[in-house]
């Protein structure tokens, strides 16, 4: 039975209940929310689910093309690549190219989506148990696979090349101390105390933490004596990154700087949920189109700041010098929130969104953001850099991103999701049902975890460490630049 069948069923229920007891009419018509807001809700949450993960896919292939710009840079000292001309990057074509803000709207999404069936369910704290439970290892079986996968080609680099541009661990990490041991400690120890070794999974700690923050916001808003004023909380939260700023003398903590997105995504989950969006379903057509306008305006502007990558200093002599430096991923997660109005209020955008390839690969998103940046180190390091001087860099760098890269990416990246992402959602499952069972009494039991899944995990696992146990021929230091010449990857052998 359809969720529309389901509802009609109940409405005749009541009808019969009304004409035998009339007394019952007034009671009846003082729902909290209306039979028309509640048909749209349960209409739209099945689709809209959809939608969210084509705009994450997208995001992902921003993610990609950001990274890309490394390909053919063999020095620091070495201009980037035709994706970094100026044309690209003091316009706002670099929205296309703009991995934090790809980054920001993950971030905007999880805040988003991890809260929506608990404010659309306000008094199950059930809901927010599961999240709560489930969150870990839903993020830790996938990143420690690609940690391990990653530290594995690491380890042997001097056999297929290495480029001092790739960026090896977050910040901090000493690259001349890294063995098996730390890697595999790492794997935990990211997410709470660590750097990441793997450099792109610097965001798990963020989308750890931050989610448990988000849960704790949800439910602290929908107490009753605080609900009335969870506007001002959201407000608040959203403009502390510029109250610290100001207060600080410019200096942001990190924990207030990625707040900013997951409060703009709980804020836009709160509005949707009520139905405080659907406005837009009685507008007159002029003034839903001029706010459509106005949102990619805004998307645009915003969404293509310069934060990270980019050579504009203070923004002086591009389109954003009105702003500045000032709050960059308070800017960037802003242009995401107004993305995600945009595709919610957009029946057109969602049906893109919701088409077969772009959900193909929104469902494989998390394995392609995994997976990706060892992928680019390899075509960079095996075909573009040896190309380079008989094809020219930028001609080198378009052919290995676009032929190469981007397919084996794809590819490799549904194996991932098949074998390991998948399996890891479903092991999230079973540990909420296994500590959760005896207290809430769960009415439905997970579906049997496959062996194939137990024997595929173990032998990435086993394979992993057996690898990065072998002592590297070379060692961990990085090539001298010396090893290049004409731009073209010289590999000792």
């Amino acid at each position: 039975m359809t969720d529309k069948e389901q509802l009609t069923h109940i409405q005749n229920n009541n009808l019969h209940q009304i004409s035998n007891v009339s007394i019952e009419i007034p009671l009846i018509n003082e729902s909290p929310i209306s039979p028309t807001t509640e048909t749209i809700i349960k209409q739209n949450t099945h689709s809209k689910l959809l939608y969210l993960d084509g705009l994450r896919g997208i995001l992902c292939l921003i993610v990609v093309f950001s990274h890309s710009i490394l390909m053919g840079k063999t020095t620091h000292e070495e201009n980037f690549s035709i994706f970094f001309r100026p044309w690209i990057q003091h316009s706002p074509l670099r929205l296309f190219l703009a991995g934090e803000f790809a980054v920001a709207g993950f971030f905007v999404l999880s805040g988003c989506v991890l809260v929506r069936r608990y404010f659309e369910h306000s008094n199950n704290i059930h809901i927010l148990i599961g999240g709560l439970i489930r969150r870990f290892p839903r993020l830790f079986i996938p990143s420690t696979i690609a940690l391990l996968c990653y530290f594995s080609i690491f380890h042997f680099r001097p056999f297929y090349g290495y480029n001092e541009c790739h960026e090896i661990g977050e910040g901090t990490v000493n690259i001349e101390e890294i063995n098996l041991g730390y890697a595999l400690l790492n794997t935990f120890g990211q997410y709470f105390w660590m750097p990441a070794l793997y450099t792109i999974q610097w965001t798990m700690q963020i989308e750890f933490i931050f989610s448990i923050l988000i849960y704790f916001i949800a439910f602290l808003v929908t107490r009753s004596f605080i609900y009335r004023y969870r506007i001002i909380i959201y407000i608040l939260l959203i403009f502390i990154l510029p109250i610290v700023w100001l207060v600080s003398h410019e200096s942001i903590p990190r924990p207030v700087q990625y707040l900013q997105p997951f409060v703009f995504g709980i804020f836009l989950s709160d509005l949707d949920a009520n139905g405080l969006l659907n406005f837009c379903h009685t507008m007159k057509r002029y003034w839903l189109i001029l706010i459509k306008i106005i949102l990619i305006l805004l998307t645009i502007y915003f969404g293509s700041y310069p934060v990270f990558n980019t050579d504009v200093i203070n923004g002086h002599g591009t389109l954003w010098s009105p702003f500045g430096w000032m709050f960059g991923w308070f800017w960037i997660s802003f242009g995401s929130f107004c993305l995600l109005i945009l595709i919610m209020i957009s029946k057109n955008i969602q049906n893109f969104l919701s088409t077969k390839i772009i959900q193909f690969i929104g469902k494989i998103s998390f394995s392609i953001y995994l997976t990706h940046y060892i992928i680019l180190c390899i075509i960079d390091t095996s075909f573009v850099q040896w190309t380079a001087s008989y094809l020219g860099r930028d001609l080198a760098v378009i052919i290995g991103l676009i032929i190469f890269a981007l397919p084996i990416t794809i590819f490799i990246s549904y194996g991932f999701y098949i074998f390991v992402d998948a399996p890891a959602v479903h092991m999230s499952h079973w540990l909420y049902f296994i500590i959760c069972n005896r207290c809430l009494k769960l009415d439905k039991r997970p579906q049997p975890i496959r062996r194939y899944i137990w024997i595929s995990l173990l032998i990435l696992f086993i394979i992993s460490i057996i690898i990065g146990s072998i002592p590297a021929r070379q060692g961990y230091s990085r090539c001298d630049k010396h090893f290049y010449e004409n731009s073209t990857l010289t590999i000792p052998i």
